[in-house]
């Protein structure tokens, strides 16, 4: 493939990994494929090529795999002015941030108002219960989280927040102050998720 085509751009930059990610990418791609949903038809070739190169990056930056990375890159950004517009620098800079407001709407649900964020949890750990009954018929071994039969609904909201949601929200707000908000409904949410697992709650109430 060619590295300037859209599937070509996709093969250099995912290579085999990220392969949800790397799906999501080729159905975005079909879309831009058909006339009435190519929402990049009317920029000049240049400019096309570079949207398309932005929109895959960012996809893939949904990769889970990829999280502390990024973190840790919006780290050495932060307490910083942001570097001066048409430089190397903020080029990276400007990549960053795309990338870490989709990465942020990829795990928003946690920052959601509690009933809705409640329903996305329950939503995800049954995908995840899915996962696991096929494994199991398999005779393979099934992850503690994907296990119907032993993983809570509470802890697993829980453990995501405090060990993944809380740090990303909180560099986000300091990028964006105008997230704050995002760090205060996560926070309430987990306060609400402690006192659920205190109860005793371990499955999501059907």
């Amino acid at each position: 493939l060619k590295a300037e085509t859209p599937l070509g751009m996709l093969s250099a930059a995912s290579g085999s990994q990220s392969v949800l990610e790397v799906h999501h990418c080729s159905l975005a791609i079909d879309l831009l494929s058909e006339p009435s949903t190519n929402i990049f038809a009317t920029l000049g070739e240049q400019e096309r090529t570079r949207a398309v190169k932005t929109l895959i990056e960012c996809i893939l930056a949904t990769d889970m795999a990829k999280h502390n990375e990024l973190d840790g890159l919006v780290e050495g950004f932060l307490g910083k002015p942001p570097p001066e517009r048409g430089t190397e620098q903020f080029g990276l800079y400007h990549s960053l941030v795309l990338k870490m407001v989709i990465k942020s709407a990829d795990i928003s649900n946690i920052t959601k108002p509690f009933e809705i964020s409640r329903q996305w949890a329950i939503a995800v750990t049954e995908e995840f219960y899915s996962q696991g009954d096929a494994e199991k018929e398999r005779g393979l071994t099934v992850a503690a989280m994907f296990d119907r039969e032993k993983a809570a609904l509470a802890k697993g909201q829980l453990g995501f927040i405090d060990f993944v949601g809380r740090k990303h929200f909180e560099m986000m707000a300091r990028l964006c102050p105008g997230w704050q908000w995002m760090v205060d409904n996560l926070n309430a949410n987990r306060s609400r998720w402690a006192e659920i697992d205190s109860a005793g709650e371990a499955k999501p109430p059907a």
